[in-house]
């Protein structure tokens, strides 16, 4: 047994066959590393019988309530620990302290009201800790993370009962990654309980009113790169110049999300993005302005600019009064230092040309998901309008024409990054104009069904997947990469069109095949994805794809998504594992070699019909076969010969001169039928033979060495073996011409061997005396 296996089946016994816990063990599922799935299983209590072998538990979302020292004693090797959306409300002072390889763990959503440091206290290598939404209203008496000093995120508090935050309950913590506190009833916040904290990267802070925010400010300012400001009602926030005395602060990055303004507090805001002087970046995301844009009457003349923000991201930005919105013109000077604004799904319809004009430092805006159309496109990107912008993203808004598109953007000259993706153009005429920088162009999922050369020719990256593209026949001779998945292409696209592609996606299309020849003839082509198109899997291309090592090197998505669409045998098969029959690769050697068995095996038909007499056997057949046509014993009144004579030629003297006129000279005289005389002219010979045969009473059969070599006496022979010998009668007269060998009569005159070994036959004799007996014998024969 494979150990992987054995290791499993071990693990299974261990875990399942536990006495008393059979039920809650099997609800638990553990795979052989280690790693344990059992949330959401109605659990009341934790598993008993956890080994070693458990390096992650999941069991959140379940109703346990206790968690005791003995539960996981055992699990020494557990890393992960989930308990989240349970009902614990005790945890044991013991109950982790043999988890000392544990690096996470979830404790949030539970019902703890008191926090115990214990807990803790051997987890030297917990790199991340989340206590939120319990019951309690303070982190406890004493610190609680002095024994975690490779803790990197930590999620505190609640939105109810947790009100204070003391000076204690962040001691021993060094650097985090993450800390998130939700306080959003805070009432106590006592200076420097976060200012022992040297560093932190970002802090999360969910705060209802601003009551206790600068103070919270002052303690984290110079160590704090990014705060990020949740679910907080900032109208009575007021920002006092004073407050803060530090001017070299490391903050870099504000994040307002969910938060509520008025002008008042937009202002103070301002001011604060003044005085933090570190602030690179600010971002509000779905936050509600509670104004009407009226700063005039506010102190914000004084301030001059946003500080040293240059990056400014508005996400869903909610304006409730914004038909009685100002026009905003108050801040236009504030924003000559920005260089990338964001503004999405905010219901923009216009940007002003006068606040365009200011914008003198903008390198990138993003206006997508709004309401930009080319009528007010016109007076946005107006003269002197953005005159560094470098990058303009007008995704998903409501421009129709492409060329009116590009006529606008004339004006800015140092554009080189479009992008209108997920606009309805629809249609692409045959020429346009677009600044003379232009570089990067994205017009995926707008609906184009064929490309111009409208497109600029100094296109490096072109993005047109998601379209209805059947074709691409476009010379782009500085092209580097192409975006093109998610279309009608049945074959990828010529290589001599695109000189310097080096990046090609082309997923999702109806491709069926590709060769060596074609990724050849791409001669820079470093990164190609091709896959989730309809492969037909021929021989050709299984070879070529099968039998390059170095396909995985180009092919990004190989093989996953490169299946079989047919043969139908193989459809479904990732292309790798395909394998096709002989005959289906190698079809025209099997036609050969089905036509040199064919021919052999005419051949051998041919030596062993030669060898065993196939052909006469083929010959009696047609010949059986046209006698059955007939009666089968001819009536009296049609025989009109006494005796048909069989003969070879050779001994036509004898049958002509002796037996004819002894025969048909004798008194009665006989009437016989000879071929030379009484056959019919033009009739089949066959036909006459036959008809012959059974037109006579006797057949006469002259017998010598010449009879047994001719031809015509075999078949007349033949036909009376088929006619006459099959019939049981005596209508046969063997005359001996001449002594044969019986082992010269062929074979498949089986009956006729049989005759002459049990019946009599005539002898000629070569004594004349004899010879007068010899007739009266014929003659009687003949009567018979």
């Amino acid at each position: 047994m494979p150990r992987a296996l054995w290791t499993a089946w071990v693990w299974a016994v261990i875990i399942l066959s536990t006495e008393g816990a059979s039920h809650q063990a099997s609800s638990l599922s553990c795979d052989p590393t280690g790693v344990c799935d059992g949330h959401s299983r109605s659990l009341n209590s934790i598993p008993s019988g956890l080994t070693d072998g458990v390096k992650s538990l999941d069991l959140s979302n379940n109703e346990i309530t206790y968690v005791s020292n003995r539960d996981l004693q055992r699990c020494v090797n557990l890393k992960t620990l989930r308990l989240g959306a349970n009902e614990i409300h005790t945890v044991e002072e013991d109950s982790f302290f043999h988890l000392r390889n544990l690096e996470y763990l979830d404790l949030s959503y539970n019902r703890l009201s008191n926090l115990s440091s214990s807990w803790f206290r051997s987890l030297y290598v917990l790199k991340f800790l989340n206590l939120l939404g319990n019951v309690y209203k303070t982190l406890g008496e004493t610190s609680l993370f002095s024994h975690l000093p490779n803790l990197r995120t930590l999620k505190v508090g609640n939105s109810n009962s947790f009100t204070e935050i003391h000076e204690k309950d962040f001691t021993g913590l060094i650097f985090l990654e993450e800390l998130e506190i939700s306080a959003q009833n805070l009432q106590i916040y006592v200076p420097k309980s976060l200012k022992s904290i040297q560093n932190i990267s970002h802090l999360i802070l969910h705060l209802k009113q601003p009551v206790l925010l600068v103070d919270i400010l002052v303690d984290i300012v110079s160590s704090l790169d990014c705060l990020e400001l949740r679910d907080t009602n900032l109208h009575t926030f007021h920002f006092s110049e004073a407050s803060i005395s530090e001017m070299n602060t490391s903050v870099k990055k504000l994040i307002f999300r969910n938060v509520q303004f008025t002008d008042e507090s937009f202002v103070e805001v301002v001011k604060l993005f003044n005085y933090v002087s570190g602030i690179l970046e600010v971002e509000f995301d779905d936050c509600t302005h509670d104004g009407i844009g009226d700063f005039r009457a506010l102190s914000l003349d004084r301030i001059r600019h946003l500080g040293n923000v240059e990056t400014l991201t508005i996400r869903k930005l909610h304006i409730p009064q914004f038909f009685l919105f100002h026009d905003l013109s108050s801040i236009y000077p504030l924003t000559g230092k920005v260089k990338r604004v964001t503004i999405e799904n905010s219901k923009v319809f216009l940007v002003p040309c006068l606040l365009s004009q200011h914008l003198k430092s903008l390198e990138y805006l993003d206006l997508s998901e709004n309401l930009m159309s080319e009528e007010t496109l016109k007076n946005s990107a107006c003269k002197d309008a953005w005159p560094f912008l470098q990058t303009l993203v007008l995704r998903q808004n409501r421009l129709k024409s492409l060329e009116k598109t590009g006529e606008l953007l004339l004006t800015l000259e140092n554009l080189n990054n479009l992008d209108i993706s997920k606009n309805n153009f629809l249609s692409m005429p045959e020429t346009c104009r677009w600044p003379g920088k232009m570089k990067q162009l994205n017009l995926s999922s707008t609906r184009v069904h064929s490309l111009t050369q409208c497109l600029p020719q100094t296109l490096e990256i072109l993005d047109v997947s998601n379209n209805n593209l059947d074709s691409f026949s476009l010379i782009l001779p500085q092209l580097k990469e192409l975006y093109i998945s998610r279309n009608k292409l049945k074959t990828l696209p010529d290589a001599s069109f695109l000189p310097v592609l080096s990046v090609m996606r082309i997923s999702r299309n109806i491709i069926n095949t590709f060769s060596k020849e074609q990724l050849d003839s791409f001669q820079q082509l470093k990164t190609l994805e091709a896959g989730g198109n309809n492969f037909i899997c021929s021989c050709d291309f299984l070879s070529f794809t099968q039998g390059q090592q170095a396909l995985g090197r180009v092919l990004v998505d190989w093989p996953t998504e490169y299946r079989c669409d047919s043969p139908s045998h193989v459809r479904g098969q990732r292309v790798q594992d395909a394998r096709l029959s002989l005959s289906e690769c190698h079809r025209a050697a099997v036609v050969s070699a089905a036509c040199c068995a064919l021919f052999l095996l005419l051949l051998l038909t041919g030596v062993l019909c030669h060898r065993f007499h196939g052909l006469w056997y083929m010959k009696m057949m047609w010949a059986w076969l046209q006698a059955k046509r007939k009666p089968r014993k001819a009536p009296r009144r049609d025989i009109c010969y006494d005796a048909f004579v069989s003969y070879s030629e050779q001994d036509s003297y004898w049958v002509e001169n002796l037996m004819v006129q002894e025969l048909e000279h004798f008194n009665p005289p006989f009437k016989l039928c000879l071929h030379k005389r009484d056959f019919i002219p033009g009739k089949w010979i066959i036909d006459n033979i036959i008809d012959s045969i059974e037109k006579s009473h006797k057949t006469i059969f002259v017998l010598s060495e010449n009879f047994v070599k001719s031809e015509w006496c075999k078949y007349e022979l033949d036909f009376s073996h088929f006619r006459l010998f099959d019939e049981n009668n005596d209508a046969a007269i063997l005359i001996l011409l001449e002594p044969i060998d019986k082992k010269a009569i062929p074979q498949r005159f089986c009956k006729l061997r049989k005759i002459m070994n049990t019946k009599t036959y005539l002898e000629w004799p070569v004594d004349e005396t004899q010879q007068e007996g010899f007739w009266l014998n014929l003659r009687a024969a003949i009567r018979s």
